[in-house]
């Protein structure tokens, strides 16, 4: 995607700090699908290096995690839009301004988390 192509949004339907995470998640969804269409750019290119099997497959294990990021920003994006965000999915406890801070799209809290849920 060429960087004139980005869609900036100006009217953020929240304001103050759900504004602020609004266009961090926003942003970090825009990286993760620039990555993805450059993956799957290279996945389909017809170099010889490309078609060795561990290349390919690490080229997958990538475009999963990818694909599982984009989920995860996603779904933060409609916890966030419905009022639910920051609280575990599991829970439904605070999970936590430090864990947030490190992890924008976290839906789990760490209770949750270390229990295997």
């Amino acid at each position: 995607m060429n960087t004139n192509d980005k869609i900036h949004l100006v009217d953020i339907p929240m304001g103050g700090n759900g504004g602020l995470l609004w266009n961090r998640l926003h942003d970090e969804r825009e990286s993760v699908c620039e990555a993805i269409v450059k993956s799957s750019q290279s996945m389909s290119g017809a170099d010889l290096e490309a078609n060795r099997p561990s290349s390919r497959s690490t080229k997958h294990w990538r475009q999963a995690l990818l694909q599982e990021r984009l989920r995860k920003l996603d779904n933060a994006l409609d916890r966030l839009m419905s009022g639910s965000y920051g609280h575990c999915s599991k829970c439904g406890q605070w999970i936590g301004d430090a864990l947030l801070e490190f992890d924008a799209a976290e839906a789990i809290c760490l209770g949750c988390s270390e229990l295997g849920h």
